[in-house]
């Protein structure tokens, strides 16, 4: 494949343009003096690195973007709205002849873009919201190395923006190369390496326990190797999971990348209707897969759209109301557990919904003229009504939401709209996460360990003392309930060692915890589709032996805190350990849930080979063992315990995907007590099954024990 000669230039003159889109943007905002000359830094590296790699005709726009700016410069007066429309025109023109660049004719001899854009710099018109330069935004990340392919630029004429309800459509560029993913797998088989260097510091553990008494001279350098292993092994996970987490992150992006781009089509949009709108937007910060910002762009200018042509009065009508001539639009981005929320507000008019039930009367919508306010806000959802009195580039054909309504239904989100007649309108697009990063505080209560994001945190409280199942904070009583309690029902929890004050949806609870074990940022992963859904539990996080640790959900906690309700009656009491075998994460939690939520502890491998050993080093009730693993299958390994004296009367079941005759056959030649085919698992008889073999293998051992008090 031919090396992209445009790979870094691509990146410096996006970031250029999009300085230069900024600064003009905030110039109409409040009087800029020193533009002129920032800009003219600005045009003279684009025009400086376009020469570099031979691309003239750049190189010319940035020099026509000089010859506008100098004159400017050199008078030392503010631009004027012509100006910065002409400025924002050459603008958009260089950013398509970067796009051009990706097109596929465009070959690393054979530019794309060869001309200047026509009518000079004093001749460029300032587009409306219906053309498409205008509506095609840019947003890239600064400094980044690489970016995903960009739709080419149409050589077609201009499409209205009426007849393309998707408008503008921001491409935000991907940082995820084919590296990354390397980076990751070699993260992962590291990480694997680790599992021997603990095994190595067990071992040496239990030489040491065995030479105390006998060979004192070897048991201090014993233990002094053993703390060795055992500090380096922690230190290369504790750094192995932070390196892993920076490489997931890499896949994110923050959600500011959207408002930039968005702010134009805002202006824009105020322009081509002689209106005055300014959009401002929070929650930038919040890093998201730029697959969901790309997927997500299209609504968004259509909801800002929709803002500026259904909401914000003319400067005329605002003044009678008493509201400031420019109107005000807010994009609020906020992650809320498993989603994340796009939420985008006006001062505006409002909906007029007797115009709505006039029109949808007019259109012959069955049982219009009946409908309440709520359900004819419902109907306008779904498309096909208009509230705009005019047809033009923005609104008046009826299709404006029917964008976002596709984009919430293809990522499986919601939307909804609230409207306040004369005060605004709000309308909320939540969708689900796959990938988050997130700060986050790592708990611990006995064996249960979990993570709470560190923005829900309002302090830390250490030795709290309990008020029945309240904490006095101040002069305040706040709900309390222990991690153990949360994450094990009916396991009884001791006093709170520290304890967290947690603050979310405008109320506060406390969390008891045995310790904190650090802050850092964490990538947040969605928990399997087969784990039971659980309102405390907002996603996952891999530790250093890539095994997941949920990661809390604060308004969930606080809920279950708040909730006056009699504890869950504990479990009946099991014996016994069950060894859970198997390859596949999302198995081995599915099976761990199940058997911990009966009463049963669990052990995990991810491999038979280190099954095996582990079945070698305790006595198990009950194991199950999947079969296709890469190494040792799980035939094999039951043909193993079968063959050693030592392992051959532990029950062992094959839990497997393959359910043809033979399998079964085999499974049954090699010793399983048992075949569970997953696609026809089903829970109660899973449990029932593990019951009676774990009942057997007790009984086993007690009788095993007895006889042997017998013959001594």
């Amino acid at each position: 494949m031919a090396k992209d000669p445009y790979r870094f230039f691509r990146v410096e003159a996006r970031d250029l343009l999009r300085q230069m889109s900024e600064a003009v943007l905030a110039a109409e905002q409040a009087p800029a003096p020193d533009l002129p000359a920032r800009l003219l830094r600005l045009a003279h590296t684009l025009k400086g690195a376009a020469s570099v790699v031979r691309l003239p005709a750049i190189a010319a726009q940035a020099h026509a973007i000089e010859d506008l700016l100098t004159p400017l410069r050199d008078s030392g007066e503010p631009p004027g709205r012509a100006e910065l429309d002409a400025l924002l025109a050459l603008i958009d023109a260089a950013e398509e002849s970067i796009t051009a660049l990706d097109a596929p004719t465009a070959g690393a001899g054979t530019p794309g873009p060869t001309a200047s854009p026509p009518g000079g710099p004093g001749l460029s018109p300032a587009r409306g919201t219906g053309s498409k330069a205008s509506d095609t935004m840019l947003a890239s990340a600064s400094g980044a190395a690489t970016e995903a392919p960009v739709a080419p630029a149409s050589s077609e004429p201009a499409q209205d923006a009426a007849d393309d309800p998707a408008g503008a459509v921001l491409t935000i560029p991907q940082l995820v190369p084919e590296e990354l993913d390397g980076l990751l797998s070699d993260i992962a088989r590291t990480q694997g390496h680790l599992a021997p260097l603990e095994r190595a510091g067990m071992l040496l553990r239990e030489l040491r326990g065995a030479l105390q008494g006998q060979q004192e001279i070897l048991a201090g350098p014993l233990a002094r190797i053993e703390d060795q292993i055992d500090r380096g092994a922690r230190q290369l996970a504790r750094e192995l999971v932070a390196l892993r987490d920076s490489a997931e992150q890499l896949r994110l992006l923050p959600a500011m990348q959207l408002f930039a781009p968005l702010q134009r089509v805002a202006r824009d949009a105020a322009r081509s209707q002689d209106k005055q709108a300014r959009l401002t937007g929070h929650g930038g910060d919040v890093k998201l897969e730029a697959e969901l910002l790309n997927a997500i762009s299209g609504a968004l200018v259509q909801m800002v759209r929709n803002a500026v042509a259904h909401g914000i009065e003319s400067p005329a009508e605002r003044a009678a109301a008493g509201k400031p001539p420019q109107g005000r639009i807010e994009l609020r981005i906020e992650r809320r557990g498993r989603e994340v929320l796009f939420c985008c507000s006006d001062d505006g008019a409002g909906l007029d919904l007797d115009a709505v039930r006039r029109t949808a009367v007019d259109k012959g919508v069955a049982g219009a003229a009946d409908l309440d306010d709520e359900a004819l806000v419902e109907r306008l959802l779904r498309g096909g009504l208009s509230t705009a009195r005019r047809v033009d580039a923005l609104a008046g054909r009826g299709v404006g939401m029917d964008l976002v309504r596709d984009t919430a239904d293809r990522l499986g989100g919601r939307l909804t709209l609230r409207s306040r007649r004369g005060e605004g309108t709000t309308v909320e697009l939540c969708v689900p996460l796959q990938l988050a990063a997130l700060r986050a505080i790592r708990l611990c209560a006995g064996t249960v360990s979990a993570w709470v994001p560190l923005e829900a945190v309002e302090c830390v409280l250490q030795r709290p003392e309990l008020n029945g199942s309240h904490v006095a904070l101040g002069d305040e009583l706040l709900p309390h309930l222990s991690l153990a309690e949360a994450l094990r029902p009916g396991v009884p929890a001791s006093a709170p060692r520290s304890a967290l004050v947690l603050r979310a949806g405008g109320h506060r609870a406390v969390l008891g915890v045995d310790s904190l074990d650090g802050v850092t940022s964490v990538v947040l992963r969605p928990p399997p589709a087969l784990l039971p859904a659980s309102p405390l539990i907002s996603g996952l996080a891999l530790d250093a032996a890539q095994q997941p640790v949920p990661v809390l959900a604060p308004e969930g906690l606080i809920a279950a805190a708040r909730q006056s309700r009699p504890r869950a009656a504990a479990p009946p009491p099991r014996t016994g350990t069950i060894l859970v075998i198997d390859d596949s994460l999302t198995t081995r939690m599915l099976e761990q849930s199940i058997l911990e939520a009966a009463g049963y502890r669990v052990h995990m491998a991810a491999s038979a080979e280190d099954g095996l050993e582990a079945a070698k080093r305790e006595r198990y009730a009950l194991i199950l063992c999947d079969v296709e693993m890469p190494g040792m299958d799980g035939f094999d390994f039951m043909a193993r315990i079968r063959a050693d004296a030592a392992l051959r009367d532990i029950p062992a079941v094959l839990v497997t995907s393959r359910n043809a005759p033979e399998d079964l056959a085999r499974g049954k030649a090699v010793g399983a007590d048992g075949y569970i085919v997953k696609g026809e698992f089903a829970q109660n008889e899973f449990l029932a099954q593990v019951a009676r073999l774990v009942a057997r293998s007790t009984q086993k051992a007690a009788n095993s024990a007895q006889a042997q008090g017998a013959s001594a």
